[in-house]
């Protein structure tokens, strides 16, 4: 049960920072800061050179990931970009890349009218991959899919850059930035108003997000506080449902008990009138424990017979 309800309070916590990540780069003009953060060097591409690809609902499973962007620069497409924002750090975040790479390749073949079964080779452009990282795990710069999986001895392998400093410098070291501090603020006031206002009081006196919070401050507030809502009505609905469960556990036993000392009644009928019959000589002993299912001993102890 304490697992439980550590796992419901890591899930609002990751997915208050996620709502945060998925409003802040709805803006393009935020991919496109993120895209310079990340290519200082492509110094031609402007915001109309981004074109979002987030993917949002893919196949069975629903693979989807936090943000994705082709980038055009030089009038050919340049880049595919795929970032996922994690608070709390999992190896497999080299596989999930694999696996979104994978759909937007795919989409992109789609869009573009290209197909991997023809002659001619089919134009791609160069996948790149970063984690935002905003847990206090000590985390390498960069994972690969072949070491993690493979001791590095794989012919396929995938690369993530994983950005983990806080700072507000970068709009990506200010979404770390704000992170933490909303971590710190959580530990010390739980799922309560006081958090939200900490935290965008503390976030605006560091620099972090200050454009964003001043524009969205009252969204925040509503989004934090509508996750806070959630994690309350779950627990609610987890004591409710343990409570039923206990209801019908009790309510179970009782039927089974009375199941049981039904039983108990008809073998304790059946053994007395068997024992009448030996009385009266209609049966032996050996034929009512046949009947009873029970051997000469047994019968004679539990019919009285004994004694």
């Amino acid at each position: 049960m304490g697992n439980e309800a550590v796992d419901d309070n890591r899930t609002v916590r990751r997915k208050a920072k996620d709502s945060v990540f998925t409003v802040l780069f709805q803006d393009v003009n935020n991919v496109y800061e993120l895209y310079k953060e990340l290519h200082p060097e492509d110094v031609d591409v402007t915001v109309d050179d981004i074109h979002v690809e987030t993917l949002e609902t893919v196949l069975i499973n629903d693979i989807y990931n936090d943000l994705g962007f082709i980038v055009n620069s030089g009038g050919k497409v340049r880049y595919i970009i795929l970032v996922e924002a994690q608070s709390r750090w999992t190896d497999n975040i080299t596989l999930r890349m694999l696996l979104y790479i994978t759909e937007t390749y795919h989409r992109y073949l789609k869009e573009t009218e290209q197909s991997e079964h023809v002659e001619k080779k089919v134009s791609l452009p160069k996948p790149d991959m970063y984690v935002v990282y905003t847990g206090s795990k000590n985390v390498s710069d960069e994972v690969s899919l072949s070491r993690t999986y493979f001791d590095g001895d794989s012919p396929l392998d995938l690369r993530v850059k994983v950005l983990k400093k806080p700072g507000k410098d970068t709009l990506h070291g200010q979404y770390i930035g704000f992170s933490r501090v909303y971590d710190e603020q959580r530990k010390l006031y739980g799922n309560k108003l006081e958090c939200i206002k900490e935290t965008i009081r503390i976030c605006l006196n560091k620099g972090y997000l200050t454009e964003f919070l001043d524009m969205h401050k009252q969204e925040v507030t509503t989004m934090l506080s509508e996750l806070f809502d959630e994690q309350a009505q779950r627990n609610q609905y987890d004591i409710a449902i343990k409570r039923e469960s206990r209801a019908e556990g009790v309510a179970e036993g009782m039927e089974k008990g009375m199941e049981k000392g039904m039983e108990k009644g008809m073998e304790k009928g059946m053994v007395q009138t068997l024992a009448d019959l030996v009385r009266k000589g209609i049966i032996t002993v050996k034929q009512a424990a046949e009947q009873a299912k029970m051997t000469v001993e047994e019968f004679s102890v539990k019919s009285g017979l004994s004694a």
